[in-house]
């Protein structure tokens, strides 16, 4: 004998209430699962990008900008890599409790 005291079985993904059916046949009624999300295909999202034509100027403006903000990020970094290995450097090299000698 087998008891099951779990009110219902869900699913761990969508967490739809899980029914048991007989196979052999259609899905019983009132059971219908939701289809899993999938993203659209890529031709429908690229062919909004068909027709477009490239503006020379507009292209070298982004590039630009690109440029400029990895630099930015670059010289960023490297002001915060040379403040910490300054304040490494000014404070006192504590590497434990110091021996004291009896």
């Amino acid at each position: 004998m087998c008891k099951d005291d779990r009110p219902a079985l869900r699913c761990p993904s969508c967490h739809a209430s899980l029914v048991l059916a007989a196979t052999g046949g259609s899905a019983p009624p009132g059971l219908t699962l939701p289809d899993p999300p999938s993203p659209p295909p890529v031709h429908e999202v690229l062919a909004q990008y068909a027709g477009r034509v490239v503006d020379p100027a507009t292209a070298r403006s982004g590039a630009a900008q690109a440029r400029a903000g990895l630099a930015a990020a670059r010289s960023a970094e490297a002001e915060r890599r040379a403040r910490q290995a300054e304040a490494r450097r000014a404070a006192p090299d504590v590497r434990g409790v110091p021996h004291r000698a009896a």
